[in-house]
């Protein structure tokens, strides 16, 4: 039975590839005509070569370090860094030593998704807090996800019931004005780069009228070449943010927020990568980090830096049993 199960599985697989590939295929057929109706909704346009910029990342991992069944808990939350400044020949990586935030509290089992909540909204808050505070020299700085997802998890983290019960809680609630403060700074000063984990939002692909899908990965990696990008405006959204103490900002940051632009571009790896961003176009200076064909080197050295010491800590808390000699 389970050797069935695998091998249905892997059909399906194989046939959701072949599937693919035919569609690929086909919009290839098409590419002229193709990148002529998207010519006449945005222009395509090619990377311009030899622009160098310093560039930052931030990343953030959280979990439970420690619990027994008696409800106690041991939470930490890491958040990682590093820069890319351009030298003669080279690049010089510069690293932060990673911070980390310790919660030791009782929950009940099904207060646990509550507090992931918390975690991450307060996650999310301390890689915007370090971008400012660590990274305010670069010329860009890279967060993991769209600007949709971060206001989305800090929301969600401060609309949890008895919030400050839980240190955590205490400390987002705390940073919250910081965050939001630093995040606006951030995104007018232009430097900001968000790169959406995954996207099914369609900004092109349903304004062609020959297609019969609406996709913007495959219409465009279908059509565009290693180093041409195209540029879209962001639809206006409806962000939700608690109001109290930033009743005079929020309005501010979420104009800024329905002011970003989306741009496509054809990395080296071959893959269609999307950003968010108020550059005009940071294309060229960030490609030649899109040389895998999973993740960008610059968010994948932070996340791995960040889960590292987060599992080393994680390990060293299961070794030592905090509550051991606790009854």
């Amino acid at each position: 039975m389970e050797w069935e199960g695998f091998l249905e599985g892997y059909k399906r697989v194989e046939a959701f590839s072949i599937e693919r590939e035919k569609l690929l295929e086909e919009l290839r057929k098409r590419k002229r005509e193709l990148r002529e109706e998207v010519q006449r909704i945005t222009p395509i346009k090619r990377a311009k070569e030899g622009s160098y910029l310093s560039i930052a990342a931030v990343d953030s991992a959280f979990d439970e370090l420690f619990g027994d069944d008696w409800g106690r808990r041991l939470y930490a939350v890491c958040v990682a860094g590093a820069a890319f400044v351009p030298r003669e020949n080279s690049l010089e990586k510069r690293e932060k030593e990673p911070e980390f935030l310790l919660d030791e509290c009782v929950l009940n089992y099904e207060e646990d998704d509550d507090y992931s909540r918390i975690l991450k909204g307060l996650a999310i808050a301390k890689e915007i807090e370090k971008a400012r505070e660590w990274f305010s020299e670069m010329d860009l700085v890279v967060i993991d996800g769209s600007a949709k997802s971060v206001v989305i998890s800090v929301n969600q983290g401060l609309t949890v019931n008895n919030l400050e019960k839980s240190k955590m809680g205490r400390e987002l609630k705390a940073m919250y004005k910081d965050t939001l403060q630093s995040l606006y700074d951030l995104l007018n000063s232009g430097k900001l780069l968000f790169i959406p984990k995954r996207s099914g939002e369609v900004l092109l692909a349903d304004k062609l009228s020959s297609l019969s899908f609406n996709n913007d990965f495959a219409l465009l990696s279908a059509i565009l070449e290693e180093g041409e990008y195209v540029a879209l405006r962001v639809p206006i959204r409806q962000y939700n943010l608690p109001k109290e103490g930033v009743e005079e900002l929020l309005p501010k940051l979420f104009d800024l927020l329905n002011h970003l632009r989306v741009i496509y571009f054809k990395a080296p790896s071959g893959r269609v990568i999307k950003v968010e961003t108020r550059q005009p176009s940071p294309v060229s200076a960030i490609e030649d980090f899109f040389v895998l064909e999973g993740e960008n080197l610059l968010t994948y050295y932070v996340d791995r830096s960040a889960r590292f010491h987060l599992t080393n800590l994680k390990d060293y808390a299961k070794k030592t049993n905090p509550w051991r000699y606790r009854l």
